[in-house]
């Protein structure tokens, strides 16, 4: 499962993600940041980067770029 939050999203003020996304993992931005999170299906364990939105727009690039 790939799933990515939103920085604005209602769901990044759940529990499980309230403490998360206080900086970009890629560029160290301080400002909010979206979460993409990478697990397994079914699974509990997995994933969690925090990409500001420019990080963010260039992984989706790269990821293009490899299709």
């Amino acid at each position: 499962m790939i799933k990515v939050i939103n920085k604005n999203s209602e769901e990044k003020e759940k529990n499980n993600y309230r403490h998360l996304g206080n900086f970009c993992n890629s560029c160290g931005n301080k400002g909010g940041s979206n979460l993409l999170i990478i697990r397994q299906d079914g699974g509990t364990g997995g994933t969690i980067i925090n990409l500001c939105d420019k990080c963010l727009q260039e992984l989706k690039k790269k990821i293009e770029d490899l299709e």
